[in-house]
């Protein structure tokens, strides 16, 4: 017998959805850094600044977290985000920025 604490899973990702999922989870976190962002802007409270912009800088964590997950069990997208990186350096360089 399953406590209510128990769930069986049936249905299992495959890989496509496991990205997929991981792919999702960045977006939510990323949503929610935009929302804490939003609650940071709109008051003087220093107390309230203080625990949203921890809990803020918490999921930009997890943002690393999930792109590193991300790109280790999809060595092929890690490819894309190296190919991105590379392509904003070369504009930063011919525009002089120092990087």
């Amino acid at each position: 017998m399953q406590s209510n604490n128990e769930c069986k899973i049936n249905n299992m990702m495959d890989k496509s959805e496991l990205l997929d999922a991981i792919r999702k989870d960045i977006m939510g976190e990323l949503d929610a850094i935009i929302h804490y962002d939003r609650h940071i802007r709109s008051t003087d409270d220093k107390m309230a600044k203080a625990v949203w912009t921890d809990i803020r800088d918490e999921e930009r964590v997890h943002v690393g977290e999930l792109f590193t997950l991300l790109a280790t069990l999809s060595p092929d997208e890690a490819k894309y985000f190296a190919e991105g990186e590379k392509e904003v350096r070369e504009i930063l360089r011919d525009m002089r920025y120092d990087i």
